[in-house]
């Protein structure tokens, strides 16, 4: 008579999956209030919309796109301060890993820091009813958005949109690879206030249009990684 095997038990370990990388977190209300204090000002005026406009350098279907125009040396050490933290965390997270990353590259053995983080550009997205962005990338190597404003009428249109088979109303969407068995092609991520993403440059996204009415304002940016030896 045979014996029954004895069930083995497996040590099981699950590998991050082959895509890119998200960082999510949070700016405090102080930098929420900088930013949103100089974009009230700039985009009130139509005059001063024109003057300081960035839509031309940009592929948003959108009400207004506009550069920052941070006058106060205090306020704008602090701003591009947290930004580049956030681009810096995302790097060290990469290094940590040991993962594929611009500064293992450029074959530096010290230690990045926020010296290294350049910011090229940042500007303000103010979005309404039907505004949208297309599928599209930025330049350099990091890139990241902080939620300025949303409209109130919101979280509604969501709890209805939710209960469709592809809630995407007024949601940001980043994209990468095909949708096969095991992974999916997609990430979203709904816009709170303070709420501040950190991804690839090259990484391909959207947002998506909404219906209620108010501003969903979002300050961008983009970032390079430099060297200075």
């Amino acid at each position: 008579m045979m014996k029954k095997m004895k069930k083995m038990k497996m040590t099981q370990k699950f590998h991050e999956p082959f895509s890119p990388t998200i960082l999510e977190t949070t700016v405090s209300d102080r930098f929420v209030n900088i930013v949103n204090t100089v974009a009230d000002d700039v985009l009130s005026s139509e005059k001063k919309s024109q003057q300081w406009d960035w839509s031309h350098k940009l592929v948003g279907k959108v009400n207004k796109e506009i550069l920052i125009p941070v006058t106060d040396s205090d306020d704008k050490i602090f701003l591009f301060k947290i930004i580049k933290q956030g681009c810096l965390d995302y790097l060290n997270y990469h290094i940590d890993k040991k993962r594929n990353n611009p500064w293992t590259r450029m074959g530096n053995g010290k230690k990045p820091t926020i010296d290294n983080i350049y910011l090229t550009h940042s500007w303000i997205v103010s979005q309404y009813a039907g505004d949208f962005n297309p599928m599209h990338h930025h330049n350099g190597d990091f890139s990241g958005g902080i939620y300025l404003k949303v409209p109130e009428g919101m979280n509604d249109e969501w709890e209805e949109d939710f209960q469709d088979h592809y809630p995407a109303r007024g949601l940001i969407e980043y994209s990468f690879g095909e949708n096969q068995s095991f992974r999916c092609d997609n990430l979203k991520f709904k816009p709170e206030v303070g709420k501040f993403l950190v991804f690839p440059s090259w990484l391909k996204h959207l947002v998506y249009p909404f219906s209620v009415e108010g501003e969903r304002r979002m300050m961008s940016f983009n970032a390079s990684l430099i060297n200075n030896k």
